[in-house]
């Protein structure tokens, strides 16, 4: 699982990089604004935190079978086509909100729909890193592209779409269906870099779908993973779905604010992101994963103890590193075990087991501010981040050692 030697990735990737740093910037910059339009309509935490909750209901409904059909369809023609019919949902929700006729029902519709779509990019471009790279090269690929998503998704977008909600309410959302159709045309152009499947003329769904499930739950390492990952999105979901009242009601800032805690976290993203790919090269793989979670629980409890600015943005650039020190190194475990006929499915398998739980941290954690205060939510999240560590991490080292045991 280490990285031998480094290689050149190449102009498939830079462009694909591209691509995917103009949609996370549009992202961002939707990120920054969407919560911002569901507080001004309404401060009741449990409808803000649905528009998080329903962004992640796609996963449960389609995760499995956008797997297979990534497994079935050239991965650039995936993600090209699917960012065109984003930025048309995005583009009329914009419309909308310019003609100020955005209400909550037409904001989770929106969210909704887009949350439909997500599972076949996010799919596709998880795994289309495969097609394009060399093994040796796998976690420099993941970490330039695991730091343009934090830089532009958080750091640059979020204050931006901020700032831009405060002019124009609709502006935002109408540069993220800009950026969605600047990145199809991106991915257009070198769609056939990505080698196109071979599909068996017997395929058949539910026996597709059976591969990718069998080989999830049979491979300990991943199914540890996957259990782990449940937790954590849980918790990341919970924490996101009240941040806006968290930044407007607990530290007193104004509208902005929100995009610059953000960004703050983004820095540590950012770091976490460079960072990642020297630390599996001093580090083994189980200290690794095991670090990063710890480190984000502990940054998640001093959300909910600390009470001044400052020493809650050193808890944010805490978590944010954490946050990309899991990815880059969990990602790329993923990619080198599992074999590439199968990548899509088990990539789908393992999201959409992770992201089940998304929905309903999301919501309890609205429920829980609304019975408690905006603080109980981050240190109760942050404990069972910390548990779900203390439980897992003896599995995790048995479990790598293993897979690193096996010829």
């Amino acid at each position: 699982m280490r990285r031998s030697r480094e290689a050149p990735l190449g102009r498939p990737y830079w462009v694909l990089w591209t691509a995917g740093a103009v949609s996370f910037a549009g992202d961002g910059i939707m990120f920054g604004a969407l919560p911002l339009l569901a507080a001004s309509i309404t401060r009741d935490p449990r409808i803000v935190s649905l528009t998080e909750a329903v962004t992640n209901v796609g996963w449960l409904l389609l995760g499995l079978i956008s797997g297979v059909m990534v497994d079935r369809w050239r991965r650039t023609t995936t993600m090209w086509i699917v960012d065109a019919i984003r930025a048309v949902v995005a583009g009329a929700f914009a419309v909308v909100v310019l003609l100020d006729l955005g209400t909550i029902p037409l904001l989770l519709l929106t969210a909704f729909l887009l949350g439909l779509l997500a599972p076949f990019f996010d799919n596709a471009a998880s795994v289309v890193v495969t097609d394009v790279v060399v093994p040796a090269s796998l976690e420099r690929a993941n970490g330039y592209s695991q730091a343009s998503l934090v830089l532009l998704s958080s750091l640059i977008g979020p204050p931006l779409g901020a700032a831009l909600f405060v002019l124009s309410r609709g502006l935002p959302i109408l540069l993220n269906a800009v950026s969605f159709a600047g990145a199809a045309v991106l991915v257009w152009i070198i769609r056939k870099s990505a080698p196109a499947r071979v599909i068996d003329a017997d395929r058949h769904l539910g026996r597709e779908l059976k591969e990718g499930l069998v080989y999830l739950w049979q491979h300990k390492l991943l199914r540890t993973l996957c259990l782990v990952l449940t937790i954590v999105n849980a918790v990341g979901a919970g924490i996101v779905a009240i941040l806006v009242l968290y930044v407007l009601e607990v530290l007193h800032l104004p509208q902005a604010g929100f995009g610059w805690l953000v960004a703050i976290y983004a820095i540590g993203g950012v770091l976490g992101a460079f960072v990642a790919p020297r630390l599996s090269r001093r580090l083994s793989t189980s200290a690794s994963l095991i670090g990063a979670l710890f480190l984000s629980g502990v940054a998640i409890v001093c959300f909910g103890v600390l009470s001044g600015l400052a020493p809650v943005a050193v808890a944010a650039v805490a978590l944010g590193f954490g946050s990309s020190w899991w990815n880059v190194v969990s990602i790329t475990v993923r990619q080198r075990i599992v074999p590439a006929e199968l990548l899509g499915r088990v990539t789908a398998v393992y999201r959409m087991v992770a992201f089940c739980a998304a929905p309903l941290g999301a919501v309890g954690a609205g429920f829980l501010a609304h019975r408690t205060d905006l603080r109980t939510p981050y240190l109760v999240m942050g404990l069972i981040q910390l548990a779900a560590t203390a439980v897992s991490a003896p599995l995790i080292r048995r479990e790598v050692r293993a897979a690193t045991a096996t010829p």
